[in-house]
């Protein structure tokens, strides 16, 4: 079927649904891949948990030898705690270098995405038969668009997670010699190290969160500009976690190619999902005679 035949079979067959109007928004809302954030959350709590195994096995080693030295170190000449304290995070790093090669974070991120890519094309479909009452070929999503798109997604992922061990060990080194210089005992010193790694757990935590959504939206936006969809309506999932300012946009109607403002200090602009933490859903707005995703035979 060429592209004007696909276009006449889907103004046949859609001409129905429209009962006489031009625009039609659609009858079902896509779901939120919630399995998969808890997925992306459990990859990075693995992730993280090579990271606090090191750390607890050398922990207590710069804890008895802080312990043993303490009453020696001069707090206006720290190079003694300088050594000790880089020596013992070097063995963490070493440590954690090796075990982070076997976990292969890189390809869990890819496999990740092709779930998301697979769960967000399944519920475009559901979106178009719901509304149009039409199916869409499953491969027209499988193009170097998508591939590029999800590519790009898994390096910057890689980049934000190998961050956080990094990030935590300099924190760290912070604390103690902050710790050390302001006269802490040794137990309050490692329990402020202990709580470092807790605040980069959430970290990642949010993180988990934040960027499947983002993923999912970006797939979304695709799919619908892809099919000639130019604009959507604002929804959210309507409980106590949506903030005011996207309360502000549900039920509106916005085009992809000019998103609405969602912080009116900063006149920062961004479709649902692209926000920090967003949960609002974009359900597309069809226009007679425009949809041009081929079609299925069947």
């Amino acid at each position: 079927m060429n592209e004007e035949q696909n276009k006449e079979a889907i103004e046949a067959l859609t001409k129905k649904s429209f009962q006489g109007k031009k625009y039609i928004c659609s009858k079902y809302t896509p779901k939120l891949p919630e399995g998969l954030e808890r997925e992306y959350e459990r990859i990075t709590r693995q992730y993280m948990g090579l990271f606090k195994h090191c750390l607890e096995e050398e922990l207590p080693k710069l804890k008895k030898q802080m312990s043993v030295e303490y009453g020696s170190f001069h707090k206006d000449d720290n190079t003694s705690m300088q050594k000790i304290l880089r020596k013992i995070l070097d063995e963490v790093k070493i440590k954690f270098n090796a075990k982070e090669k076997k976990f292969e974070l890189r390809k869990k991120l890819e496999a990740l995405s092709l779930m998301t890519r697979k769960l967000t094309t399944e519920e475009w479909k559901k979106t178009v038969r719901k509304t149009l009452g039409i199916d869409i070929l499953d491969d027209y999503y499988f193009g170097e668009f998508y591939k590029e798109n999800l590519k790009k997604w898994v390096d910057e992922n890689v980049g934000l997670i190998v961050t956080i061990p990094s990030n935590t060990l300099d924190e760290m080194k912070k604390v103690i010699e902050t710790g050390f210089l302001g006269g802490s005992s040794v137990p309050k010193i490692m329990r402020d190290i202990q709580n470092r790694y807790n605040v980069n757990k959430n970290r990642a935590k949010f993180i988990a969160r934040d960027q499947i959504g983002k993923l999912n939206s970006s797939i979304a936006k695709a799919q619908q500009q892809d099919a000639g969809i130019e604009k959507y309506e604002w929804v959210t999932c309507g409980d106590s976690r949506v903030r005011e300012t996207h309360k502000a946009l549900n039920g509106n109607v916005y085009r992809w190619d000019n998103p609405p403002i969602v912080d009116k200090k900063t006149r920062r602009r961004c479709h649902p999902q692209e926000d920090f933490q967003c949960r609002c859903r974009a359900k597309p707005v069809f226009e007679i005679g425009v949809f041009k995703a081929p079609i299925s035979r069947k």
